[in-house]
């Protein structure tokens, strides 16, 4: 597996995940991400990051990569779906498929 270089956060950046992560109204699920970054930008690797966190391996290169390519507005909001891709379409196409 390729080495995910280490991630620069510039200071704005930096004071900005701190204040997400400090702040009570901030969703624990961007908390989370804000400290993902965080710890990363201290140079641990994504497995010290993970036991730290307390979240997979997987999960801490996953929102690396996010935050290198959208910064900190891409740990603020979850993927979307594309457009017209209903999971419950796609359960009763089955279903009706089935019957």
């Amino acid at each position: 597996m390729g080495k995910i270089e280490r991630i620069e956060d510039p200071a704005a950046d930096r004071e900005r995940l701190e204040t997400l992560v400090r702040h009570r109204n901030t969703p624990q699920k961007v908390v989370w991400r804000a400290r993902i970054v965080l710890l990363t930008g201290e140079g641990l690797r994504a497995t010290e990051v993970a036991a730290r966190v307390g979240t997979s391996t997987l999960t801490v290169r996953r929102w690396r990569r996010r935050y290198a390519l959208a910064g900190v507005e891409g740990l603020l909001k979850d993927a979307s779906h594309p457009p017209g891709c209903l999971i419950a379409e796609r359960c009763w196409d089955q279903v009706s498929w089935a019957i």
